[in-house]
């Protein structure tokens, strides 16, 4: 019966790529992205018809528990050496060429009498397929090699492209130690026959031991004491329930199974949210994994995919709902609506309609793609709008401290059954109806039991490669990974899944027919111009201009400039309050371009005040004896794009954009 043992490989001196921290992009992650990629991992490894069910299972370790937990662990058992996970740790901490703050802060805190583990279940997955030294299965996606991906489905709808995501549960371990404890469906021909199937690892900086003789790489393997097999692949292998007692000492480390169902449970060893407080509110931070988990995977849990509990060390246990990120609540009605909705047009509060917005996609490259590239396809992908009704306002209200729940934003998911990400279209809504919508693309455009079309497919690699490591966003420009696998044009098809296309659709469906004398409210006293021509709706204005107000884009600013003053002789005090709107290509009001308050001048006339408020809208305070000023001004630089006017039109970097001068005057004197 072995034994385990941690182990460190020894490298040679001045051997520098294992200072690197695989960890170190992760150290940065929030609660959220730490959520969605553990749920992530989990619902791409679905291996029945039953719903995925993950638990997020918190224990405070104290007394004997944490001692024997110590003790399994072999954390401090050897009196310190290198035999120690703490000897190790210590040493990694010094390390000048790979510092993590973190780890130090966490190691000096720890006092050995209270420890809080991190154990996540999943259950109905594949658990850790795969041999010791595979590199296609999960054992090796997950637990060995970082930089890879290989899950199941892998190619089509599974979450990532990268396998980078990860390293995020070793960057949520305060020891940087994560534990793995899985009962596969299918058992490898170099381990045991038995489940559980056992293994730790130690991400931590490389480091050396006290007289500099030895050097240690960055990452050790807590498993089976068995030199012959250490030498042959160069780490200690899985511990087995038959060969090893694995099942006793997963008890012991806090991440025995909590069903047989097939699956892993993933032990952090030392809980931390990197770079806040050590000691976190326990329902504070359930609430929020509660929160995260449904605020991105309500799509699978629409779908009865999936399934996310959690559990305080007190022993409450609940189950995520709708109810705990209430503002998914619309977006929810728009994506059950996905199959049965043929309303090209929204018809009152609450009602659906249906569009297509219309993609390309680019035909693989041959040279990096070896499984029978395609030749491109021109295909769609489906968008869901919902008409707000006073619920749904409430619903969104309800979750105000998140700002991406919010009204007139669109949800972009495709066949991973988790939202990509939350985008803000409030420029489409401008005069219209407020909505809430969601964008469809890739396999999720297929019923769920049947196989998506070759174009659905096509998508779904396309936008599932367009995806950073964090998964949260489709992103088109400088995206090399997509320029490794398609030939043509790119950029523009995934940006125009968030732009002018988009957007066009979108106002399109929500837009509020206004006929012919219909009044357009607050127009009184407003003389918007663009490019020299008025829009106002034909009334008096209050303004009587020598030079209209008229904007023009030179190099990276919007420019203005006007001269007049108020339209009757006999007046008092007045105002002007000056503001730079972008138009969509609909020409509808979006948002406000801030203008510069160190550009901002009366260049002629008496004005007793002005000033740029918050929004970066612009105000002058002139007295009754003035009768005109001329004023000028400009937005603040455009922040890294085209230098080019012409291209910043073309690739729908820059809108349009009008200059608008209201007006409040006083009337004259009586006297």
């Amino acid at each position: 019966m072995s034994k385990p043992v941690w182990k460190f490989p020894e490298q040679k001196s001045g051997i520098t790529d294992y200072h690197k921290n695989p960890t170190e992009s992760a150290l940065e992650s929030t609660l959220e992205i730490f959520v969605r990629e553990v749920l992530q991992n989990a619902n791409d490894q679905s291996n029945s018809d039953s719903p995925v069910k993950v638990t997020f299972d918190f224990t405070t370790l104290t007394g004997d528990d944490l001692n024997d937990f110590l003790k399994t662990l072999l954390w401090n058992e050897d009196g310190g050496s290198p035999s120690d996970l703490r000897w190790h740790i210590e040493r990694a901490i010094a390390n000048e060429q790979a510092r993590d703050p973190g780890l130090k802060r966490f190691l000096n805190a720890f006092d050995e009498d209270e420890l809080t583990v991190l154990t996540i279940h999943d259950e109905h997955t594949t658990g850790l397929r795969g041999s010791e030294t595979d590199t296609d299965q999960p054992y090796a996606s997950l637990v060995k090699d970082f930089g890879s991906t290989n899950k199941p489905g892998s190619g089509s709808s599974s979450g990532g492209s990268k396998g980078l995501g990860k390293t995020v549960l070793w960057a949520f371990s305060g020891l940087s130690t994560v534990l793995f404890n899985s009962n596969p469906d299918d058992f490898p021909d170099d381990g045991g026959d038995e489940p559980p199937r056992l293994v730790g690892r130690t991400i931590v900086p490389a480091h050396t031991d006290p007289s500099e003789d030895t050097h240690y790489t960055n990452h050790g393997w807590y498993g089976r004491n068995d030199d012959a097999r250490i030498e042959e692949i160069g780490r200690p292998s899985s511990l087995w329930g038959d060969l090893d007692d694995a099942g006793d000492i997963a008890d012991s480390l806090s991440v025995s199974r909590p069903t047989d169902n097939h699956g892993t449970s993933i032990g952090l060893v030392g809980f931390r949210v990197p770079g806040e407080d050590l000691d976190p509110d326990m329902d504070e931070l359930t609430g929020a994994f509660r929160h995260a988990s449904v605020k991105y995977f309500w799509p699978a849990m629409v779908r009865d995919d999936l399934e996310v509990h959690v559990k305080t060390p007190s022993g409450e246990h609940t189950e995520a709902t709708f109810d705990d990120a209430p503002g998914v609540k619309p977006f929810v009605e728009c994506y059950r609506g996905l199959f049965d909705t043929t309303n090209e047009e929204l018809s009152g509060a609450g009602s659906l309609a249906k569009r297509n917005i219309d993609i390309s996609i680019p035909r693989e490259d041959p040279e990096t793609v070896e499984d029978d590239p395609h030749d491109g396809y021109e295909t769609a992908l489906d968008l869901i709008v919902r008409q707000l009704s006073p619920a749904d306002r409430s619903h969104l209200e309800d979750d105000t401290d998140d700002g991406d729940l919010e009204i007139n934003h669109i949800a972009r998911l495709r066949g991973a059954q988790m939202v990509v990400d939350y985008v803000d279209m409030s420029q489409a809504a401008n005069r219209g109806n407020d909505f809430a919508a969601v964008l469809v693309g890739g396999e999720a455009q297929a019923k769920s039991g049947t196989d998506p079309s070759k174009e659905q497919a096509a998508l779904e690699e396309f936008l599932k490669r367009s995806e950073p490591t964090q998964h949260d966003d489709w992103v088109g420009s400088n995206n090399d990974f997509l320029d490794e696998h398609y030939i043509g044009t790119i950029t523009a098809e995934i940006n125009a899944l968030k732009g002018e296309r988009l957007q066009a659709e979108l106002t399109n469906v929500v837009q509020e027919d206004v006929n012919a004398g219909d009044d357009v409210p607050g127009m009184d006293d407003i003389a918007p111009i663009m490019d020299g021509k008025s829009t106002e709706n034909g009334d008096s204005s209050a303004l009587d201009w020598e030079t209209r107000p008229g904007v023009w884009l030179d190099d990276d600013k919007w420019y203005f400039f006007a001269r007049g003053g108020p339209s009757i002789d006999d007046h008092g005090d007045w105002t002007l309050t000056v503001e730079l709107v972008r138009l969509d290509s609909q020409e509808h009001e979006g948002d406000l371009v801030p203008i510069d308050e160190d550009e901002f001048v009366v260049v002629d006339g008496n004005a007793e005040k002005k000033w740029i408020d918050s929004d970066g809208v612009a105000h002058i305070e002139i007295d009754a004896a003035t009768d005109q000023i001329a004023f000028e001004g400009s937005s603040y630089e455009f922040d890294g794009l085209s230098r080019d006017p012409a291209t910043l039109f073309e690739v729908g970097e820059a809108t349009q954009t009008k200059i608008k001068v209201s007006a409040e005057i006083t009337e004259g004197s009586t006297a």
